[in-house]
């Protein structure tokens, strides 16, 4: 027996044989022959081989004007439609865009240089950039692991995982997680918490631990147990302390308290995940592990089987999808090449995110239903989304399509959106802040700080500030919402919307009516405090803050 440490990143204990994974589909890269997916592969090689070719003839002020016709021929050659066809015919057939792409050029080099024969002394030059693209269609490592069918339970080890990787698992057989690397606020950590699968982190040399062996994941001290006798897994086991203090009494509760819900399978039982309503739906989240983009009908089917499980008069609020950092879903998303979206943080396009609120005010039908939209940081972007969700909704009345009633609203997770929270609280039913990116951007270019800090306060204050001269609701979401000494504060900010994961839903419930039982606070805005907030510097100023009116 022996213990490994690293970083929590949920609760809980799990025990089964690992599960490691350490090794790639192939070592070789360049002999990389079958495709992931073929509708993959096709818009890797457009994407890539379109790119190539711009980087090349955008290349200024060559020394000669040989080197600038070689780069121009090569660009052609790359982006020809007689080598275009027969690159993705071969990946039609099986092959990745590497391999199909290796075959194709290189094989038909020879004849190029029969037609262009200014050039056909540049042949090793030439040959060189063709590699140095073929080199930019291969698949990182991060890319090939190789996810097996899961059929009983084990403890999952790996140097690292995607969120769509995880689902892409049958997660129910999943009893804990172990990663060499990854950080707790991730939005791995996030799925994880919200499956309640045990995790641990950073756990260094964790794929030596050989498939098979028996381990016990302790998320709740962060440690891996490898090998442990057995009298010691039934008490670890055994002492796991699986009840919530449960409140009953509504009326106690004088803010909105929701539930914060994305990894949900269609198996779970949703009506429990949604006993408090549907605080924020990651949509995302549903759909990571699909190998193709999902149509208006299969996320109008998904959507409704959480929609209509919530209770009359809860919040049901659903936040389109946001496929930024680590959530990359396993089907090519297309981006827009121009117009308001263009490079749009959440990672999405037009056309899917018509399809996707589309599918939410269907799914929503005889309910009221708030739609997010994530990661704005520019006027532009606001008031496209505004017009394209009320477009959506004048189409669906006049092809006489029944859906819910919206109401709009947009994230505040970036300074820029901070800065401009002014004109963003404008027409919309609500600002709903997400501290863990706020968080986030407040520490960079350094790791996020797990501390409550003077730059993410005044950013919260501001954002506040807006939303109370616009006379919105003001929601706090992300991993300070669950800070309970927090409360306080944001109750002085006018925050009347909590969002947090199901599994610290009991915990702020219980702080929040002692807090109305014992003190009768009420949100709003307090000018007072903004005004000491954004003038304060260090965290002792915060804390002294903070410490004066927290009960």
């Amino acid at each position: 027996m022996y213990t490994l440490s690293g970083v929590s990143a949920g609760a809980g204990v799990g025990a089964a044989p690992s599960l490691t994974i350490s090794k790639t589909k192939n070592t070789n890269s360049t002999d990389e022959i079958f495709a992931y997916d073929v509708e993959t592969e096709i818009d890797r090689f457009n994407k890539k081989s379109s790119r190539f070719a711009q980087k090349l003839l955008q290349i200024v002020n060559p020394a000669k004007d040989s080197v600038r016709d070689l780069l121009g021929a090569t660009a052609g050659f790359i982006t020809s439609a007689d080598n275009k066809i027969e690159i993705l015919e071969l990946i039609k057939r099986g092959c990745s865009a590497s391999m199909a792409a290796r075959t194709v050029l290189i094989e038909n080099l020879d004849n190029f240089f029969k037609r262009e024969t200014d050039i056909k002394n540049d042949k090793d030059e030439i040959l060189s950039l063709l590699n140095e693209f073929i080199r930019t269609l291969e698949h990182s490592k991060a890319d090939e692991i190789e996810l097996p069918e899961l059929k009983e339970d084990v403890i999952l080890i790996a140097r690292t995982i995607s969120p769509a990787q995880l689902l892409s698992l049958e997660t129910k057989f999943v009893k804990g997680v172990v990663l060499e690397e990854g950080r707790d606020s991730s939005h791995l950590g996030v799925v994880l918490r919200e499956l309640n699968i045990p995790a641990v982190f950073g756990v260094f040399d964790a794929t030596n631990i050989k498939s098979g062996t028996y381990v016990i994941v302790d998320s709740n001290a962060a440690v891996v147990i490898v090998e442990p006798p057995e009298d010691m897994t039934q008490g670890i086991l055994r002492r796991q302390d699986s009840q919530l203090f449960q409140i009953n009494d509504e009326s106690l509760l004088n803010i909105t308290l929701g539930a914060a819900v994305g990894a949900i399978s269609p198996n779970d039982d949703v009506e429990k995940v949604t006993a408090n309503g549907l605080g924020l739906l990651r949509s995302e989240f549903l759909f990571l592990s699909s190998m193709t983009e999902p149509t208006e009908e299969e996320m109008t089917q998904r959507f409704y089987q959480i929609f209509s499980k919530v209770k009359k008069n809860a919040p049901l609020t659903s936040r389109t999808f946001d496929f930024a950092d680590d959530k990359k879903p396993l089907f090519t998303v297309i981006t827009d090449d121009d117009g308001p979206l263009k490079g749009y943080g959440a990672g999405v396009g037009t056309a899917l995110l018509k399809k996707e609120i589309r599918a939410m005010l269907r799914a929503s039908v005889g309910q009221e239903i708030t739609i997010v939209f994530p990661l704005i940081t520019r006027i532009s972007e606001k008031d496209y989304l505004f017009k394209l969700a009320n477009d959506c909704q004048d189409e669906l009345d006049a092809q006489k399509i029944p859906h819910g009633k919206m109401l709009i609203s947009f994230m505040v997770e970036t300074p820029a959106a901070v800065l401009l929270a002014p004109a963003f609280a404008t027409n919309s039913a609500m600002m709903l802040l997400g501290t863990s990116s706020l968080a986030e951007y407040a520490s960079a270019p350094c790791p996020a700080d797990s501390a409550f800090t003077p730059v993410l306060a005044k950013m919260i204050a501001m954002a506040a500030k807006a939303a109370h001269e616009a006379g919105i609701t003001l929601g706090i979401a992300g991993r300070f919402a669950a800070r309970t000494e927090l409360l306080p504060f944001f109750y002085k900010m006018g925050v009347s919307y909590l969002v947090t994961g199901t599994y610290n839903i009991q915990k702020v419930k219980g702080v929040v009516e002692r807090l109305n039982l014992e003190h009768d606070i009420q949100p709003d805005f307090d000018i007072e405090l903004y005004n000491k907030i954004v003038n304060c510097y260090t965290g002792a100023e915060l804390s002294d803050i903070l410490n004066s009116f927290s009960y």
